[in-house]
């Protein structure tokens, strides 16, 4: 079979890339012949020599945009990816055509391009796609935007119009209504409203090994306490958060590991040591997880799989993104996470680690994982 996989014209993060990256990696241990579709630059696609490669366009963000990660739902997340304008979708849908034709393709695989729904109609196609409860409607707050949203969900709804789409009663009906399979790369236990959606398929996490189990820093020997830091975006930098870090946890009784994804933090290249606490460029956290008690995270899908993987309990720091914040709620119900707000600071980052500590949390987060 031909399977081509396309992340998400505007990916912020690399969860949405590696989770395709993922399932093209097992479907072509399994004999499928894989490409990927995606605009150039994205990390880590050109690093697949198994894989064939097609180029999409890369949605241009207006300057207001530009450093902002968080949405109120899916057609706010578009908007704030530059992926709203017609010119961009028409550009999109253009792509995909010219790419399942060349390569032949049997089903396509999304993570959550709008598009996809309109290109498969037209190849007479099916499509596969990755859903996450806060990108349905009912979980989304009302948007600050709704002007700017309705003209996102105008330029879908126009574009199915025009190739013999009905117009989707909100923008991620266009994916879920109309998916072969919805993938939840979770468990039922934690997102169960995703059950509600047609052909839902809970798989549990889709994490890409490569990425995952990398060799990376060391904590230090005798250290009572091992915590990783991941934030990606969030609440704080990290130039921000090492002297609170420092603070929270001092030696010799813990030791950190921050996993950066700048080359330079406070001024400083990346790998460098400050005292207890290394600061080292993306190791690969499921390789470090195994060896951790704590983690620190912004609540980001993948990584808090890897969390649940390893049994490890979380102190999350999400800001106020929606996604992060709903992902550390579910934890939170089963007593595997604490969730911050707001700016994080030693006193709340020691409090939530003796309050995890206290309910036993790396208990129920083995529990999940399991």
């Amino acid at each position: 079979m031909n399977i081509l996989f396309e992340p998400i014209g505007g990916a912020l993060g690399i969860g949405a890339i590696t989770r395709c990256l993922a399932m093209a990696q097992a479907a072509a241990m399994r004999g499928h012949r894989v490409a990927v579709l995606a605009p150039d630059g994205y990390p880590l696609v050109d690093d697949l020599a198994y894989a064939g490669r097609y180029t999409a366009p890369f949605p241009v963000r207006t300057a207001d945009d530009v450093g902002r990660g968080e949405a109120d739902g899916f057609t706010e997340a578009m908007l704030v990816r530059g992926m709203g304008r017609a010119e961009y979708a028409e550009a999109a849908l253009a792509a995909e055509l010219r790419a399942y034709r060349d390569f032949a393709a049997d089903i396509v695989v999304t993570e959550m391009q709008p598009t996809v729904p309109i290109a498969a109609h037209l190849a007479g196609i099916p499509f596969a796609c990755t859903v996450q409860s806060p990108n349905l409607t009912h979980f989304a707050a009302p948007s600050a935007r709704p002007a700017d949203c309705r003209k996102v969900a105008d330029t879908y709804g126009e574009l199915c119009e025009r190739h013999g789409l009905a117009r989707p009663p909100h923008l991620e009906d266009l994916l879920h209504q109309r998916a072969a399979v919805n993938i939840a790369p979770t468990a039922e236990v934690l997102e169960p409203a995703l059950a509600q959606l047609p052909n839902t398929a809970y798989v549990g996490p889709v994490l890409l090994p490569a990425l995952e189990l990398a060799p990376g820093a060391e904590y230090s020997p005798g250290a009572a306490r091992r915590i990783l830091v991941y934030l990606s975006f969030g609440a704080v930098t990290l130039e921000e958060f090492l002297p609170e870090l420092a603070a929270a946890f001092p030696a010799p009784h813990n030791s950190v590991v921050v996993a950066a994804r700048e080359a330079d933090v406070a001024g400083r290249q990346v790998p460098f040591t400050q005292g207890h606490i290394t600061v080292a460029r993306t190791p690969g956290i499921t390789n470090l997880l195994q060896r951790t008690d704590l983690m620190i995270t912004r609540g980001g899908q993948n990584a808090l799989m890897a969390a649940l993987l390893a049994g490890v309990p979380v102190i999350g720091t999400p800001g106020r993104s929606p996604e992060p914040l709903f992902n550390l709620a579910s934890l939170a119900a089963h007593n595997a996470a604490v969730t911050l707000t707001g700016r994080p600071t030693a006193a709340g980052l020691a409090e939530a680690a003796d309050r995890l500590e206290q309910r036993q949390a790396r208990r129920h987060a083995a529990a999940l994982g399991s």
